[in-house]
């Protein structure tokens, strides 16, 4: 008999233990899928607004041989369309950690880090080619996008609740933060864009 009850209360407990996990486990809420997607789509129109109207001369104008050309712009942020949607997918097929959320920088940090007007240095894999010629490199940056915005749209996984891995004393980041890096990398060149379009030499 009590060892009967023992096992019905610990039962009782793990059930209630779960419900109580499952409740807290949704931390991704639809303001914090309403946020990104509104902001992933803002900065494509405005990617679209700033680039499609450019002539070849001004798809590939450069301020010097040390600057990049729009285009170039263009297959950087195209590139790291790719790259945050792989890096992304891998991440969800691991389980989710929603204790790490109690240690997760806000929106604000990454949206500052990305309007810092100090130079960036691309990674190697991000570094565009140029090998595409003046609108191709739109059509390649949207493809990435339009993807990418299907994905955070429709996905059911919790985007504060998987985490990929990142150097120095951050470690580890939220694919919702990924995701907010990534619309802010793109505010970030949208102003490099206008500053090559504004430059000295630029063809009319």
């Amino acid at each position: 008999m009590t060892k009967t009850f023992i096992l019905m209360l610990f039962l009782t407990s793990a059930v209630v233990s779960n419900k109580v996990f499952s409740q807290k486990e949704q931390l991704w809420t639809d303001s914090d899928r309403k946020f990104l997607v509104e902001n992933l789509e803002r900065t494509k129109l405005e990617i679209i607004k700033e680039t499609q109207d450019l002539t070849l001369a001004q798809w590939s104008f450069k301020e010097d041989s040390t600057k990049w050309s729009i285009g170039q712009v263009l297959e950087h942020l195209g590139l790291y369309e790719r790259i945050f949607a792989q890096e992304a997918d891998i991440m969800l097929s691991s389980k989710p950690d929603p204790l790490l959320d109690s240690l997760s920088l806000p929106d604000t940090s990454y949206i500052n880090w990305m309007n810092d007007p100090s130079p960036h240095k691309a990674e190697w894999n991000a570094e565009p080619l140029g090998f595409m010629k003046g609108a191709d490199n739109l059509t390649f940056f949207l493809f990435g996008r339009n993807h990418i915005i299907e994905f955070i749209k429709n996905t059911t996984y919790d985007l504060k609740a998987h985490y990929t891995y990142r150097w120095g004393k951050e470690q580890r980041r939220s694919i919702h933060a990924l995701m907010v890096v990534h619309f802010g990398h793109t505010d970030r060149h949208l102003k490099q864009i206008y500053r090559i379009k504004h430059a000295v030499g630029f063809p009319k």
